[in-house]
């Protein structure tokens, strides 16, 4: 089966480990999922030095005739691509006919034509139960993520997750927690419990400075434990409580979406398994940018954990120092 090259990061994927993507162009372009994912993040300097070095050996360009086979795989695989998901979520019968159709007969057709006009809205994204269940919210008639930039991006926190939200709702936020009470977070818990193997490996959700390390086993209050603030560039707070193990990182230090920052763990925890406290907090006024600041407020993070990028391992770069 024939390949192509993944517009970000220019590297071959194969056409059935693929999303076909249909530009307003016409043209059909197929992107590796994690790509795919992070599509609208710029390219850091260090991730576009090996795309000039394949630049520079980019192969011949194929025969027409290779061309014409290469965009007829394309078509075809976004066609049944298509169709596949909406059987599969049962949400639209399949296009009539679709099952008769032979791959030869694609050669005539124009695929800029059939697929897609200029003027056609782009492809629809079909999203997952949970993330049906946990809609992006809505202010003033506009995603919160286009607000606050960075909560379209998140790598999720635990490295290997086997699930993006826990099915218990006790785990989930505004359950009910016995002496804490803010109004912004129901009957009390201020954000998600996520579970996983004690020691697993927790990640920083988005680039961000460290601006609160807690290294004591029960933490200031008695009830966080081992933990880490970090302050996002768009204003955002993410908070990792419980931890058994806090990487090598001091307040002022920089870390990137996907750096290691510690392990899960149980610390201040007294009657329940090994988890990682996660909560996400937005500034009270939109546009200001501080450090450890209580000018914030608690919101639920399942929304963006949901659509979040689920990495295998963690990056383990040093963080940046601040310069002095």
């Amino acid at each position: 089966m024939a390949n192509a090259d993944c517009p970000r990061c220019l590297s071959a994927v194969a056409l059935h480990e693929g999303r076909p993507f249909v530009t307003a162009a016409g043209a059909v372009e197929l992107w590796h999922f994690a790509c795919w994912a992070r599509r609208d993040e710029p390219l850091v300097e260090d991730s576009i030095a090996p795309l000039l070095a394949r630049a520079q050996t980019v192969p011949p360009r194929p025969s027409k005739r290779r061309q014409g086979v290469i965009a007829t795989g394309l078509a075809a695989a976004a066609v049944l691509g298509i169709a596949f998901t909406q059987l599969r979520t049962g949400d639209a019968a399949p296009p009539r006919g679709l099952v008769n159709v032979e791959i030869g007969t694609l050669e005539s057709v124009s695929v800029g034509s059939q697929l897609a006009a200029s003027d056609s809205p782009p492809p629809p994204i079909i999203e997952t139960k949970d993330q049906q269940r946990w809609p992006v919210p809505l202010v003033d008639g506009a995603r919160l993520d286009a607000t606050f930039s960075s909560l379209a991006t998140w790598i999720h926190p635990v490295t290997a997750s086997p699930e993006y939200m826990p099915a218990m709702t006790s785990r989930h936020f505004g359950a009910e927690r016995a002496g804490i009470e803010r109004a912004e977070c129901g009957a009390g818990h201020c954000g998600v419990d996520l579970h996983a193997p004690r020691g697993t490996p927790l990640v920083a959700v988005a680039d961000a400075v460290v601006v609160r390390v807690e290294r004591s086993e029960l933490g200031r209050d008695g009830r966080s434990g081992r933990y880490v603030r970090l302050l996002h560039e768009d204003g955002t707070l993410t908070s990792y409580m419980h931890m058994d193990d806090v990487a090598a990182v001091q307040v002022g230090d920089r870390v990137h979406a996907g750096q290691y920052i510690g392990t899960l763990g149980a610390t201040a925890v007294y009657s329940a398994p090994p988890h990682l406290h996660f909560s996400l907090e937005v500034p009270n006024r939109p546009g200001t940018v501080s450090g450890d600041t209580t000018d914030t407020h608690y919101i639920d993070p399942a929304p963006y954990l949901v659509r979040a990028m689920i990495v295998p391992v963690p990056d383990r770069r040093r963080p940046q120092r601040p310069a002095m």
